[in-house]
């Protein structure tokens, strides 16, 4: 039976949902890919032939899952299932991880705050001597310093959302940061299924409070060492697991 466009678009559309919410090797992740777009094209199948006809619309594809579980609840109910076989990141590779977010966050606000940096050095605003820099601004029209500040205000506000945002937005979206994506990192919940913005912001408040991160850490390899959680991965009941590579990255630390 032909399927229309439209009726194709909205069964992918289903499996990329799907596929956003599971953390699998590529070959597993593929095999059930397979498996669940089998079911749909059959489902979709069933309801035309139901209203007697040879093309599947996108209606079809709709009505044949009114009654099934939407694509994140699918993936939410195999990763649960699947959660006691995921194997949880240890100290090296989450360490390694969190020292490449620290280069990617430095290379992040130097590209922010030199632009204003530039307008400043070409103006010729001394950037050490306390005087000579209110007899600068002095010498400066109103317009003049009033841009500046607002480049100034702009620039300290960038600054702040990248500072703030980086660990929340990238883990609470998608699961991971530049840092665990590289190390092939994922963080889910402890019951296996894809993490929100709120147990973003708790396990990652450790790393905005100063020396907390190290407090953190120590509870994790005194009293968590085996689940290899951080005491605020505990209270997000979060856990960091090896995903779609590199899960025998620390086989020879562990």
């Amino acid at each position: 039976m032909d399927f229309s466009e439209d009726a194709k678009r909205e069964i992918e559309k289903n499996l990329d949902e799907f596929v956003r919410n599971i953390n699998l090797d590529n070959k597993e992740r593929l095999e059930m890919v397979k498996e669940l777009r089998s079911t749909y094209y059959e489902r979709a199948e069933n309801e035309a032939r139901a209203r007697g006809v040879n093309m599947v619309s996108v209606d079809d594809v709709r009505a044949a899952n009114v009654n099934v579980s939407p694509p994140r609840e699918t993936a939410d109910s195999f990763m649960k299932s699947y959660a006691p076989m995921l194997r949880r990141a240890g100290f090296w590779s989450r360490l390694v991880a969190f020292v490449i977010d620290c280069a990617v966050l430095c290379t992040l606000l130097v590209a922010i705050v030199s632009p204003l940096l530039m307008i400043l050095a070409l103006s010729g605003m001394p950037m050490e001597d306390s005087p000579a820099t209110d007899v600068w601004f002095e010498s400066q029209s109103p317009l003049y310093v009033i841009g500046i500040l607002i480049v100034g205000v702009v620039t300290a506000l960038s600054a702040l959302v990248v500072i703030l945002g980086y660990y929340v937005f990238l883990e609470g979206h998608f699961g991971y940061t530049a840092g665990k994506k590289i190390m092939g990192l994922w963080v889910l919940r402890s019951d296996g299924t894809k993490i929100g913005y709120k147990e973003a912001i708790l396990r990652n408040l450790s790393k905005y409070i100063n020396n907390l991160i190290v407090i953190d850490t120590l509870i994790m390899l005194i009293f968590f060492y085996k689940e290899r959680q951080r005491g605020l991965d505990r209270m997000a009941d979060t856990i960091v697991v090896y995903g779609k590579k590199n899960r025998g990255f620390e086989e020879s630390r562990d």
